[in-house]
């Protein structure tokens, strides 16, 4: 069974399946010098059309939800959520290919992906470890909420949301 959210009337999440291995081949293909940027392996991982299709058929991390971002049932972006081994953490990551930025997709799809989280995965922090360069996603993650923790040793910046009021 497919998992599918609703964000709003424009836009949908819905979870990688092999029959769209080659719309998301595509948008990864045309922007693989955008995806690159940043430190991201989006574009050097999915060399050829295959090699997406395997990674949804086998992927390497099974617990991972992975999620198609569909505007006007148009590909034009990726989001995940992984669990944190033995907690109630899950860290978010995203890509939105160059010609769909400046719409708040990323942002809406954001938002939509933590209440998820919240209120069926039951967990209690998201988080996303960001470039310092990328301004794009911090902005992205500071409007639906987040907030910039700290700079880690390897220079990403962490952000974080709570569920609880507590620390996190």
């Amino acid at each position: 069974m497919t998992l599918e959210l609703k964000v709003d009337e424009e836009i949908t999440l819905r979870q990688f399946c092999v029959e769209d291995a080659k719309v998301i081949f595509d948008l990864i293909d045309r922007n693989r010098e955008h995806l690159s940027q940043h430190d991201d392996d989006t574009a050097g991982k999915y060399p050829l059309a295959g090699f997406v299709f395997r990674s949804i058929a086998c992927p390497k991390n099974p617990e991972r939800l992975r999620m198609g971002i569909w505007a006007n049932e148009e590909f034009t972006g990726s989001i995940n959520l992984t669990p944190v081994a033995s907690s109630t953490s899950f860290e978010v990551g995203y890509y939105l290919g160059k010609e769909y930025q400046g719409r708040g997709y990323m942002t809406r799809a954001v938002n939509r992906l933590v209440k998820y989280a919240f209120e069926e995965k039951k967990a209690t922090q998201v988080f996303a470890n960001v470039h310092p360069d990328n301004s794009a996603s911090m902005a992205v993650l500071e409007r639906a909420g987040f907030t910039r923790l700290a700079k880690r040793k390897d220079g990403q910046i962490y952000f974080s949301i709570c569920k609880l009021t507590t620390d996190c």
